[in-house]
C-alpha cells in the first residue's frame, strides 16, 4: 500500500520506503461521518444539491492531500457503524476502502476497528461475539482489529445493578427508581439488545433467555435496597454484581485470551490489537502483563478518554515499563494505541513510554463546542464569529430579517479579508438582494403551472425553482430557507385547474420587501469611515457592522473575543489548505460546512506539533536474501541481522524494519515469499516516500548504500544517517529524541493486584 508522504528536513544524504503502516507514533481519527458537502455554496449558503445522496461528500482525507492529510489513519467502531443499518450494510458488503462504502477510504490510509466500548458501557455485558467480531473486522477489511472489552468504571465496593429501560413505561420511570436503591447502588440503565451473544447463557441464564420484555412492576422496587436485589436476582431485565468492576476487568483479558486463540487458527486479514481496561496504573499495569503472556504484540489503552492528564500520563508509564521490560526479556518489539486520547502536554510521556498511536476526535470538535474553537497554535487559539441561521419556529419576518442581516455582515467580512471596500461590498449585496424579491412576482406568474412546479416532493420543486429563476439561490441566502420553502409549497399546490390566488404570493413577497427596507443598514456609516481614512477593508470599519450584529443577536458577551479575532487575522498566517481556500469563511461560526472545515483545519494544526514533538524517524537496515525464509521480518531480524535487532527493537517513537527493492518491512510483518535485492528497483521504491520522515537511520554492516539510492531521491528534505556501529546508531536516535539511555518515565508502582 502507499502512505501519504510528510514533510522532512534536508540534508546532503537521504532516502525513503514505501509502507506498509503509518510511521512512528500514528495519529487516528475516528470515524462519525465527519464530511462536508465538496461544492458547498459559501456565498448563498446553498448546498450543492437538496438531495443529501446525491452530494459529493468530502472527508479529510479527500480534502487534504497525501503530503499534507494530518492524520495517520482512521479509527471505525461497531457501535458507530451500527447505529445506521443501511452503513453497517454498506461497510460489511463493501469494506471500508471501496467506493460502495460511501467512506471510501485512501488504500494507503491504515485503519483500526474496536467494538466502541463507550457506547454499550450501561449495558450489562458487551453485545457482541468473539467470533462474530472477528468476521465483522474482516469483512471491513479494516487494518486492524481489537478485542471486545467491556470499560472498566471505576472501582470500590458499591455494587452495581443493570435495568433494562424497555421494561420501563411512561407511569413508571427511571425517574421513579426510589433513592433507598439509587443511593446504594449504581444503577445503570440502558436499552438491552433482543438477543446477547452466547457467552451470557453461562453468566446470566435469565437474561440471555428472554424473548419478551414485561413492563415493571413498581411493586418490585419497594423495601430496601438489598429487598429490591434479591427480588430482582432471577428476572430476565435485571442483572446485579457485587464487584462488576472485577468482572469487566476479568471479562476483557478473557476476551483478549480466546480471541488470539482463535485468530491463530484463522487467516485473518488484519492484526489483531488487544484491549487493556483497569482503573489506575496498578490494574493497567496487571492486564497489561496478562496480556503479554497471550502472547499480543499491539496493545491498545482503553477507558482513559475524558480522564485528566496527570492520570493518562501516569497509565501510559506504568503500562510502558511493563511493555519496555518485557520488550528486553524477550528480545521483542510491542506496539501500544492510546483510544480518545490526545494531549499536547502529555506527548513527551508518550513517547517515553514507547507509545506508538492513539486517536481522538477533540481538536475536531473543538470547532463547534465551547469557545477558542480556531485553532492556530496550542498557545493561539480564537473564538469563531457567530453568524446565526434562523431557528425553527421563528415567525416568517423574523427568519427573513435574521438572514438579511446575516448576509450583510458575511458580505463585510469578506470585503474586510480581501482588503476591499466593505462599502462596495454590501450595496452590492443589497442590489442583488433587491432585484431577486423585485423580480420574482413575474417570474411566478409566467412559470407557476411549470411542468417542474407539478412534482409531488417539494424537494424536487425547490430544486428546480432555485436553478430555473435567475436568483433562487439569493432568495434563499437573504431572505431564509423558510421563505424559499413557502414559496415552493405554493407552487406544488397551485394548479391550473385549482389555482392559488395571487394575493397568497404577493402577501409572501410584500413581507419579505417589509423587511428589506430597512437594508442596507450601516452602509453610510462605513462609507463615511472610508472617505475619512481613505482606506478601505480596515478593522474599524468591519467592526461597525460586527458590533452591531453581535448586540443585536444576543452575542455581545462575543465582542472581546470577535476583536482579539479580527485583530489577529490568524487565517492569514495559517498554510492549510483550508485556510488558503476559504479565508474568513473557516474562522466563521456557522453551519456545518464551515465547522467541520474548522475542525480539519484544526487537526492540520495539531499534527503541527504533534510532528515537531515527536518526530517522524525511520531506523532501517537493508534485507538480506534471507528474509524470505523467517514467517516474520522480526525473526528474521532476531535470527540474521541480531546485531541491529538487539539494539533497536526497545527504541521508542521510531518505526523499525528492514528494506529492499519491494519496499518497506515493518518489523511485525510477515516476510514476503520472495526478495529482490535489485539495487535500482530499491533505488526506486525508497524514493517514492522520501518526504514522510524528518529523519532516517540506517544500519549498513558491510559498504555505503548505492550510489542509485542518492540518485534517486536527489532533492527530497530528509536527513540521512548512515552507521556501521549498531550502538552508535541506537545512541544517535536516543539523541534526535532528546531521550537519555534509560528513557521511559519514572513510575515505581505495585502491580501486583489480590486474585491475578
Amino acid at each position: 500500500m502507499k502512505f501519504a508522504r510528510r514533510h522532512c528536513l534536508r540534508e546532503t544524504e537521504k532516502f525513503t520506503v514505501s509502507l506498509s503502516e503509518s510511521p512512528t507514533v500514528r495519529f487516528y481519527v475516528p470515524e462519525w461521518d465527519d464530511n462536508v458537502d465538496a461544492h458547498y455554496d459559501f456565498e448563498h449558503d446553498e448546498h450543492s444539491k437538496l438531495n443529501p445522496s446525491e452530494r459529493d461528500l468530502q472527508y479529510i482525507w479527500d480534502i487534504f492531500d497525501p503530503s499534507t492529510l494530518p492524520i495517520d489513519g482512521v479509527l471505525i467502531s461497531r457501535e458507530q457503524v451500527g447505529e445506521s443499518q443501511a452503513k453497517h450494510d454498506r461497510f460489511v458488503e463493501h469494506g471500508v476502502y471501496e467506493p460502495g462504502s460511501h467512506l471510501d477510504v485512501p488504500d494507503w490510509l491504515p485503519t483500526i476497528s474496536d467494538c466502541g466500548a463507550w457506547g454499550y458501557k450501561s449495558l450489562p455485558f458487551p453485545p457482541y461475539d468473539n467470533q462474530e467480531m472477528l468476521e465483522f473486522y474482516d469483512d471491513l477489511n479494516v487494518s486492524v482489529g481489537v478485542t471486545v472489552d467491556h470499560l472498566v468504571l471505576g472501582s470500590g465496593e458499591a455494587g452495581r445493578l443493570y435495568l433494562d429501560e424497555r421494561a420501563f413505561t411512561n407511569s413508571f420511570t427511571e425517574d421513579d427508581l426510589p433513592d433507598a436503591l439509587t443511593d446504594t447502588f449504581d444503577v445503570m440503565v440502558a436499552a438491552w439488545p433482543d438477543e446477547w451473544p452466547d457467552y451470557v447463557e453461562e453468566e446470566a441464564p435469565a437474561v440471555y433467555e428472554t424473548d419478551s420484555v414485561d413492563p415493571f412492576d413498581p411493586s418490585l422496587f419497594e423495601g430496601t435496597a438489598e429487598t429490591v436485589q434479591e427480588r430482582l436476582s432471577d428476572d430476565p431485565r435485571a442483572v446485579y454484581r457485587k464487584d462488576d468492576t472485577q468482572f469487566r476487568y476479568e471479562l476483557t483479558l478473557q476476551n483478549a485470551a480466546e480471541m488470539h486463540e482463535i485468530y491463530e487458527a484463522n487467516d485473518y486479514s488484519f492484526r489483531l490489537m488487544a484491549a487493556v481496561q483497569g482503573w489506575n496504573p496498578a490494574s493497567y499495569a496487571q492486564a497489561t502483563k496478562k496480556t503479554l503472556q497471550q502472547g499480543y504484540q499491539y496493545l491498545g489503552i482503553g477507558g482513559v478518554a475524558g480522564s485528566p492528564t496527570g492520570v493518562v500520563q501516569d497509565i501510559m508509564a506504568a503500562i510502558g515499563n511493563i511493555v519496555k521490560e518485557h520488550e528486553r526479556e524477550y528480545t521483542t518489539r510491542i506496539d501500544t494505541h492510546v483510544f480518545g486520547f490526545a494531549k499536547t502536554d502529555a506527548f513527551d510521556t508518550a513517547g517515553r513510554s514507547g507509545m506508538t498511536s492513539f486517536d481522538s476526535a477533540s481538536m475536531l470538535r473543538s470547532a463547534w463546542t465551547g469557545g477558542k474553537n480556531y485553532h492556530l497554535t496550542s498557545g493561539k487559539r480564537y473564538d469563531a464569529l457567530r453568524v446565526r441561521f434562523p431557528q425553527n419556529g421563528e415567525d416568517l419576518s423574523t427568519s427573513i430579517e435574521k438572514a438579511l442581516r446575516a448576509q450583510e455582515l458575511l458580505h463585510a467580512l469578506r470585503a474586510f479579508d480581501d482588503n476591499e471596500s466593505i462599502a462596495e461590498a454590501i450595496h452590492a449585496w443589497y442590489q442583488t438582494a433587491e432585484q431577486a424579491i423585485e423580480e420574482l412576482d413575474s417570474y411566478l406568474w409566467e412559470h407557476r403551472w411549470d411542468d417542474a412546479y407539478n412534482a409531488s416532493r417539494l424537494r424536487d420543486i425547490k430544486e428546480h425553482f432555485r436553478s430555473d429563476y435567475a436568483h433562487g439561490r439569493e432568495l434563499k441566502g437573504s431572505f431564509s430557507t423558510r421563505f424559499r420553502r413557502r414559496l415552493a409549497k405554493l407552487l406544488r399546490a397551485d394548479d391550473p385547474e385549482d389555482p392559488v390566488d395571487r394575493a397568497e404570493y404577493e402577501t409572501l413577497i410584500e413581507n419579505a420587501k417589509a423587511v428589506l427596507q430597512d437594508f442596507p443598514r450601516m452602509l453610510a456609516q462605513v462609507e463615511q469611515q472610508e472617505n475619512d481614512s481613505d482606506r478601505c477593508g480596515t478593522f474599524e470599519q468591519v467592526w461597525l457592522l460586527v458590533k452591531d450584529y453581535a448586540t443585536w443577536i444576543g452575542d455581545e458577551g462575543h465582542l472581546d473575543a470577535y476583536e482579539e479575532l479580527l485583530q489577529a487575522e490568524p487565517w492569514r498566517e495559517c498554510t492549510c489548505t483550508l485556510c488558503e481556500e476559504y479565508g474568513i469563511d473557516i474562522a466563521i461560526f456557522r453551519g456545518n460546512n464551515r465547522n467541520r472545515r474548522r475542525g480539519f483545519h484544526n487537526k492540520r494544526r495539531f499534527y503541527d506539533q504533534f510532528e515537531d514533538d515527536l518526530p517522524k524517524v525511520l531506523v532501517v537496515t537493508p534485507a538480506t536474501a534471507q528474509m524470505s525464509g523467517p514467517p516474520t521480518i522480526e525473526s528474521h531480524l532476531a535470527k540474521h541481522q541480531s546485531a541491529f535487532w538487539q539494539v533497536v527493537h526497545d527504541l521508542p517513537v521510531a518505526e523499525i524494519g528492514t528494506v529492499s527493492a519491494q519496499g518497506f518491512h515493518e518489523w511485525w510483518e510477515p516476510t514476503p515469499p520472495t526478495v529482490s535485492l535489485d539495487p535500482d528497483q530499491m533505488a526506486a521504491s525508497l524514493a517514492d516516500t522520501a518526504t514522510r520522515y524528518q529523519e532516517i537511520f540506517v544500519y549498513i554492516p558491510d559498504h555505503p548504500l548505492r550510489d542509485q539510492v542518492h540518485d534517486a531521491i536527489d532533492g527530497e528534505d530528509c536527513q540521512l544517517r548512515q552507521y556501521t556501529d549498531p550502538a552508535n546508531l541506537r545512541q544517535a536516535v536516543l539523541d534526535r529524541l532528546g531521550y537519555e539511555a534509560d528513557f521511559l518515565p519514572d513510575h515505581p508502582i505495585q502491580t501486583s493486584l489480590p486474585g491475578l
